[in-house]
């Protein structure tokens, strides 16, 4: 039976993001990423990855599955269900 190794992290996005164009930027922990939206100004998200792996470092399931983001609404984080398709950029 393989090991399942689950790792979270947090991607920031910047307001006007779309792909090719805007801000994407990945980090270790919720502080950190909270506090690079902040600095992006009001309509940044920060989304909460589940990447998740076998022992041999194999892919399983979806690798970049969000199960819900904070919005940056200039004052304070609004936390929403992520139910909006993948963003890759």
């Amino acid at each position: 039976m393989a090991i399942e190794r689950i790792r979270i992290d947090y991607t920031v996005y910047s307001p006007n993001y779309k792909p090719g164009e805007g801000l994407c930027l990945g980090f270790d922990t919720f502080q950190k990423a909270k506090a690079r939206a902040r600095g992006l100004g009001a309509g940044s998200r920060v989304y909460r990855n589940f990447n998740q792996k076998n022992k041999r470092g194999q892919v399983l399931g979806d690798w970049w599955t969000a199960d819900c983001y904070w919005l940056w609404d200039g004052g304070k984080f609004k936390r929403l269900p992520d139910s909006s398709p993948v963003v890759v950029g």
